[in-house]
């Protein structure tokens, strides 16, 4: 059995499984077989890279996510945070990407100064008045 194989397929399997995805469910979403999914799983099959990328795109996850470590390892996000962040703008549209380029690039420091007495106030809270201060803002947004 491949070495590059086997540790593709067990990627594959450990995401789909952390997902709680079957095999068929993984299959029908990458518009493929179950037995060729239970063969790249189990490193039994070389699979082209069409077949890789739908499957990837079916598990919400990078091609990068599932290569072995030895294969571009520049490449591969080196957190779970970068990655849900990537995974995140994947879905997003580009309009959406603007906005948070933009708000990433403005100088939010004096806005964040301005508040710094609110978080403090916040942080003071007890447990249940935070409740109630969750529950009314999740009020407002539900108008």
């Amino acid at each position: 059995m491949n070495k590059f194989n086997k540790e593709l397929g067990q990627k594959i399997q450990k995401y789909r499984k952390s997902i709680n995805m079957s095999t068929t469910e993984l299959a029908d979403l990458s518009e493929t077989s179950q037995s060729t999914i239970s063969k790249i799983e189990n490193g039994n099959s070389t699979t082209n890279i069409e077949t890789l990328i739908k499957i990837c795109k079916a598990l919400k996850i990078t091609l990068y996510e599932i290569l072995p470590e030895n294969v571009l390892p520049e490449q591969k996000v080196s957190s779970t945070d970068k990655r849900k962040i990537f995974n995140v703008l994947d879905q997003m549209s580009d309009s959406e990407i603007r906005i948070v380029q933009s708000l990433l690039t403005t100088n939010i420091i004096p806005t964040l100064k301005s508040i710094s007495h609110l978080v403090t106030a916040i942080e003071q809270l007890s447990e249940e008045e935070r409740k109630h201060l969750r529950d009314f803002f999740n009020s407002l947004t539900n108008i």
